[in-house]
């Protein structure tokens, strides 16, 4: 083995000794995979880069288990899933994601086949919280919130919001596993590749085939219909939210494909990973965050009639 395949394999062990590390953390699991995303282009061997993702899920998932292991074998066992599933999913994605770039450089292609396994994922979750089964995970987890915002510290009963808020997240899974994903992948891709121009060209020219609008306003319609239809079950409902909002999340990357367009056509110097940077802070300012987030799917949509780029 040459001196910089060594070099390679070592760093690719340690993106993965620091991706379980970061796990660990409560904000850390979105940046997990990060280290491997990085090492993974020096590294020749697919197989490497395959088995240090499978690496580093089997010792989040172990990690998990052994923090969990009171829950094994009682009602409580999905509870396990539902923690799992952020760095799983981001995991999963992000392999997708390195496999994908052995096939294409485009990034809108390569994130659409990241996003298959990570909404599947989601939206199983979501079906299953959707059901009665799921009825002692809800409680265990509205008790939880309960137990960091006490009633009695507020003056107010906040139960059934926490409990319409943890019912909720039946409709968010998939899209939210996207929206991590995405940050991952993209911070990673920023910089390995700050310097090409090619890179930035296509970023800056992500595009969805046009009939994707159809399918996603036909998601959307089916979606709000299950808000007033009553006999409609709640796994069908879940299911349909999550497809809507999964495929808004992929109409935001194309708005802020646009606005990164926007802004190199006034100057080079604007690269994709300050505008990246600028929407991110946007993302998360109250109330800035709706506008920025529902202005970048509406930007995204409305390029199917108006030729922004």
């Amino acid at each position: 083995m040459e001196q910089t395949d060594r070099a390679a394999i070592r760093n690719l062990v340690l993106g993965v000794i620091l991706g379980i590390v970061l796990s660990r953390l409560t904000i850390g699991s979105i940046f997990m995979t990060v280290p491997i995303l990085l090492a993974c282009p020096s590294v020749r061997k697919a197989n490497a880069r395959l088995l240090a993702f499978a690496a580093i899920a089997l010792g989040v998932t172990v990690w998990t288990l052994i923090d969990f292991r009171e829950a094994i074998g009682t009602v409580y066992w999905p509870l396990i899933l539902v923690y799992l599933y952020v760095p799983i999913a981001v995991t999963v994605g992000s392999a997708v994601w390195t496999v994908g770039s052995g096939y294409s450089r485009s990034s809108m292609r390569k994130f659409f086949w990241a996003c298959i396994p990570v909404f599947v994922m989601g939206a199983m979750l979501s079906m299953y919280f959707a059901s009665e089964k799921s009825a002692p995970v809800r409680s265990w987890l509205v008790d939880s919130y309960l137990l960091i915002f006490p009633t009695e510290s507020l003056s107010m009963d906040i139960t059934s919001l926490v409990q319409a808020v943890v019912k909720s997240l039946m409709l968010f899974f998939a899209p939210m596993g996207l929206l991590l994903l995405a940050i991952p992948v993209v911070i990673s891709d920023i910089n390995l590749n700050r310097y090409d121009e090619d890179w930035q060209y296509d970023f800056a020219n992500m595009k969805l085939p046009d009939t994707y609008v159809w399918i996603l306003f036909a998601s959307w319609a089916l979606a709000l219909l299950t808000n007033f239809v009553t006999a409609i079950p709640d796994w069908i409902m879940a299911l349909m939210w999550n497809v809507a909002l999964s495929l808004s999340v992929l109409y935001f990357v194309v708005g802020v494909s646009i606005l990164v367009a926007f802004a190199r056509r006034r100057t080079a110097a604007l690269t994709a990973g300050r505008i990246v940077l600028m929407v991110a802070l946007g993302c998360i300012i109250p109330v800035v965050n709706m506008i920025v987030l529902f202005g970048l799917v509406l930007l995204g949509v409305l390029e199917t009639w108006i030729r922004f780029r």
